[in-house]
């Protein structure tokens, strides 16, 4: 843990993208993580709430949390977060699939991946 470094927990509103920022089931499991694993934050929202770029945070809702590493979009609300549809919005989303809410907390952990998610269900 750094010193100086406050926990820090957002509740926001999360649009999922389903037309943008899309990583395809082609690429190999690591690629698809890459670009799938992602929370994208207003560069400006991200600042003031404390997250870098290339932060991983933990991303709850309804009982259900996965760790994604933040990148800053410029599309992304003012005030709130947004993620390309994948198994990590669908996992986060329930049964709204274009917006949910969600607690963005700071992790010192890795992302999560396709297989812990999946191992989730079995």
């Amino acid at each position: 843990m750094k010193f100086g470094k406050f926990i820090k927990r957002a509740v926001v509103d999360v649009v999922v993208a389903r037309n943008s920022h899309q990583a395809t089931a082609e690429k190999d499991e690591e690629e698809f993580e890459k670009l799938s694993a992602v929370l994208f934050l207003n560069p400006e929202y991200a600042k003031k709430m404390g997250f870098k770029e290339g932060d991983v945070v933990e991303v709850e809702s309804g009982g259900r949390a996965v760790r994604l590493k933040v990148m800053y979009s410029d599309t992304a609300p003012d005030e709130g977060a947004m993620m390309p549809n994948s198994i990590y919005s669908n996992y986060l989303s329930g049964d709204n699939l274009k917006m949910f809410k969600a607690t963005i907390s700071s992790s010192n952990l890795r992302p999560t991946s396709v297989k812990e998610i999946l191992e989730r269900f079995i």
